[in-house]
């Protein structure tokens, strides 16, 4: 998103919050309304990714790359990554094997979910097949390259920082800018976000 565009959307917001929605004058909404379609407009040089665009990006980013049309497989820091694009579907994942699920400690459970939450950011953990693993899922179309390779490094950090940081290694939300390991909370707690 445009900064200029989120800094008015919190500007307004803030004001909001300040002297109540009801009285933030109707122009500042038109204006970022204006401000939103300025953005369109400059993201329209965005380029279209295709299967083959994709394949080119992952061959330039691992010279072991196996496989073709949406299913590849390559080494990145010694973890193991799938790709998966599906043209058809417009979906794109990155996966990459970290830990048979059932292994788990509660403790590595919640670290995890709190890791999806502020360290962990576009990449995510997850559970399918009864292995935990880390991925990362976008729209084909509107991948980006940048985009593609900031998600290749995600998903590898989260799988070498699984049981320590939980960090994708991009940054972070939480105290301190990383996920913080954690005991067993509690419903009776106070929420933090």
């Amino acid at each position: 998103m445009n900064r200029t565009f989120l800094q008015a959307l919190s500007g307004v917001v803030f004001l909001g919050a300040l002297i109540g929605a009801s009285t933030v004058p109707v122009s500042l909404f038109r204006d970022l309304e204006t401000t939103s379609a300025q953005a369109q407009t400059s993201s329209n040089s965005l380029q279209v990714m295709t299967i083959e665009r994709l394949e080119t990006i992952l061959q330039d980013e691992a010279s072991d790359l196996q496989g073709e049309n949406g299913q590849w497989q390559l080494t990145m820091e010694e973890q193991s990554l799938v790709i998966l694009a599906d043209a058809t579907n417009n979906r794109m994942r990155i996966v990459t094997p970290i830990a048979p699920a059932n292994a788990l400690s509660a403790q590595q459970v919640e670290a995890m979910l709190v890791a999806n939450f502020h360290s962990a950011l576009d990449a995510r953990y997850a559970v399918t097949n009864g292995t935990v693993v880390s991925i990362f899922v976008h729209p084909l179309a509107s991948l980006q390259e940048a985009d593609l390779r900031s998600g290749l490094r995600q998903v590898t950090s989260l799988a070498i920082t699984f049981g320590t940081r939980y960090s994708s290694g991009e940054l972070g939300f939480g105290p301190n800018g990383e996920s913080q390991e954690r005991g067993p909370s509690s419903r009776d707690q106070e929420l933090e976000i």
